[in-house]
């Protein structure tokens, strides 16, 4: 019985509070389950993500000080279509990178190759941002590319996990690919 009343007069005050039905954890850093990114966060996002392609400075300074910035510690790049221009076997394992610093030596070691990134569409959901956008021209080639870059963020909203799906044989064909297409008709 006093448990019983110590409990309610808890909950009156505000120090006891009802449980999620999803059970997440709470915390200074915690989003409730599906609480939306604001679209400027988004947007945010996307123009710092932007620099790293182009390998020009963000607010946040350089490409690598914005890479360390954005990317949670246990970053991983997915991507069947990477996959693909690497001649790899896609086999279910999509992993292209697996951790930040994996990831930024050896991004680091390709430089600028973008030109003309644009955003095509920005679509913001629980913790992730969907990210629709063209390339004008890769390397010195000028065959614009398509794709589809999907950001989960952590409770901090550090990157945690980034899928690059893109128009392959246009990337291809970029970095110098001979690609013969078969007659349709």
């Amino acid at each position: 019985m006093l448990a019983g009343l110590l409990l309610q007069a808890l909950a009156f005050t505000g120090i006891v509070t009802a449980s999620k039905p999803w059970g997440r954890p709470q915390g200074p850093h915690h989003r409730p389950a599906c609480e939306l990114l604001s679209q400027d966060d988004a947007n945010l996002l996307i123009k710092r993500w932007t620099t790293t392609l182009t390998q020009t400075n963000s607010d946040l300074g350089n490409t690598s000080a914005t890479w360390n910035y954005l990317l949670a510690d246990e970053f991983k790049l997915v991507s069947g279509s990477i996959q693909t221009l690497q001649q790899m076997n896609v086999n279910g394992n999509y992993d292209i990178y697996v951790g930040k610093q994996v990831y930024i030596a050896n991004e680091l070691k390709y430089g600028a190759l973008y030109a003309g990134v644009h955003d095509l569409d920005i679509i913001i959901g629980c913790n992730r941002v969907v990210w629709y956008w063209q390339v004008d021209s890769v390397l010195e080639a000028k065959i614009k590319v398509r794709g589809v870059n999907i950001f989960s963020l952590n409770n901090d909203q550090k990157i945690t996990q980034l899928v690059v799906e893109n128009d392959s044989l246009a990337f291809a064909i970029n970095f110098g690919a001979n690609v013969t297409f078969p007659a349709f008709g």
